[in-house]
């Protein structure tokens, strides 16, 4: 994502580049630093160093770099990111998903909603974006730390999928794939609420979804064919920030 601060408080902010392809204007009346922690969540100082470099976030891990990736229906060829992202699910889901679900339910699963070939028909043609965390600097180098989709719905935007590897967690990834979620939601697609589902026995990614601000709004119990279900709770986190300058941003103490 890139933004361009214009002057020393700005009234405008412009988004685009190779996060979106297109630019948008956002007329912004009040100061800028105060419309940017109200809309991320983060101090101004840690805004303009995260986010400006291209579809990347930028974060120090380990003396090392973070970038953010996106890909989407605009990525010319998907097959090599799809099965770096298939791969990743493969890892992560056998380890953690085995003692919740078992083992025929988490390959079955794999294989249905997780191939290569079904990550690129969701890009191709169900308007998935997806997003890789990488410890390095560019698109082909790296170690991919984990993974994240999310698809645009009629007044939502439905975070299909956020997985980081064990051995990375606790490190803020989740964090910054939220970031990315909150910026499309809100910026490019003009929404205001996030939405997901989490297995109902899931309980420390129910707790760490709480904790980003998410509640608990419904149960669904879904049946994905093969006589397996999908017993999950129905999560949903609004994009709501204070209405003045003598909000949480102005009462929140410099680190």
């Amino acid at each position: 994502m890139s933004y361009t601060r214009v002057g020393e408080s700005g009234r405008y902010i412009w988004c685009g580049g190779n996060y979106a392809n297109f630019g948008i204007e956002v007329v912004v009346d009040e100061d800028i630093d105060v419309f940017l922690y109200k809309l991320f969540k983060t101090r101004p100082d840690e805004f303009w160093q995260r986010y400006h470099h291209g579809s990347r976030i930028i974060e120090n891990y380990s003396g090392k770099k973070i970038g953010v990736y996106r890909y989407d229906r605009s990525t010319e060829d998907k097959m090599p990111v799809a099965t770096v992202i298939s791969e990743i699910a493969g890892e992560i889901w056998r380890d953690h998903f085995t003692p919740i679900i078992g083992e025929a339910q988490v390959e079955y699963m794999l294989d249905k909603f997780q191939s290569a070939e079904q990550i690129c028909t969701d890009m191709d043609k169900n308007n998935f974006i997806y997003f890789i965390a990488k410890c390095e600097k560019s698109h082909s180098e790296g170690t991919p730390l984990g993974y994240c989709a999310v698809v645009p719905r009629d007044d939502h935007l439905f975070l299909s999928k956020m997985y980081v590897k064990n051995e990375h967690r606790g490190r803020g990834i989740a964090h910054s794939f939220l970031a990315e979620a909150d910026a499309l939601c809100r910026l490019e697609y003009g929404l205001n609420k996030i939405r997901l589902v989490v297995n109902k026995h899931n309980s420390g990614v129910i707790a760490a979804y709480q904790k980003m601000g998410f509640e608990i709004v419904d149960a669904v119990k879904a049946d994905i064919g093969g006589g397996f279900f999908m017993d999950d709770y129905v999560m949903e986190r609004y994009m709501t920030w204070p209405k003045s300058k003598e909000d949480e941003y102005a009462q929140k103490p410099t680190p």
